[in-house]
């Protein structure tokens, strides 16, 4: 008897194991209902840009849950969740896939500043903590990952891994639109490319409109939204799981 209970507690310790270390890696297939409808649109390219409400009513909205991020820093301020859901409308339109996501936020956080420099794209392998802490904007981002083989295992959340690097569409109210990449947490990087992005602010309500490459079904695809109010930069933010393009 005393045997078969040592059985029984190994097995379990071994499955606890194997639970724990499969959350540890956060690469793991979205769960069922986490996918997202496309349609394909009457409308062009500009007008999914440019053309507010009038041009994505006829497509369906999925509401998606986000989190917030524990802190970075031991200086970082406890931050409520204000923002617990993100609008997701998709649509293809001229070989591009458009995005539009909007959220309500209290607050509209941009100001002007200066022109970027023209200068290269960043080299440091990691980055450190922002320097400017006087200025925070809003801001929003779509990842997905470089090798978007359908049915693969989702990169980390955490900006994927050097196996599994991915593409950031990222956009904030003050700078506009930029590319990014990232091969883990902490090594997110300007690429010096841009991307045509809009973004509105009317009513306590933000309502930003990305245009990505057209990724194929089957792509996960996973949402980042950032409150300029509550100091959110760099990894201090709210994030979606990861969700699959139908």
């Amino acid at each position: 008897m005393r045997t078969r209970q040592l059985v029984i507690l190994s097995v379990a310790f071994l499955l606890l194991c194997v639970a724990l270390w499969a959350q540890g890696t956060d690469a793991v297939k979205p769960a069922p209902g986490q996918s997202l409808s496309v349609i394909a649109s009457t409308s062009t390219v500009d007008s999914l840009l440019t053309g507010g409400s009038a041009a994505w009513n006829q497509v369906a909205v999925k509401h998606i849950g986000l989190n917030r991020t524990p802190p970075l820093y031991d200086t970082d301020e406890p931050a409520a969740l204000e923002i617990p859901v993100v609008d997701v409308r998709l649509a293809r339109a001229g070989g591009k896939l458009l995005v539009q996501l909007s959220w309500r936020d209290a607050t509209h956080d941009a100001v002007t500043l200066p022109e970027v420099p023209n200068t290269p794209p960043e080299t440091r392998f990691r980055k450190v903590q922002t320097e400017a802490n006087d200025r925070f904007f809003d801001a929003a981002a779509v990842m997905f990952p470089v090798k978007g083989e359908a049915g693969a295992i989702t990169p980390s959340l955490q900006m994927g891994d050097a196996e599994h690097p991915v593409d950031i569409y990222y956009w904030n109210a003050t700078r506009g639109a930029m590319l990014m990449e990232a091969q883990g947490r902490g090594t997110t990087r300007r690429t010096g490319q841009n991307f045509p992005a809009t973004g509105t602010y009317q009513n306590g309500q933000w309502s930003v409109t990305l245009e990505l490459p057209d990724l194929p079904p089957g792509t996960p695809v996973a949402f980042a939204v950032w409150n300029g109010s509550q100091k959110d930069r760099d990894g201090r933010k709210y994030f979606s799981v990861w969700q699959v393009l139908e």
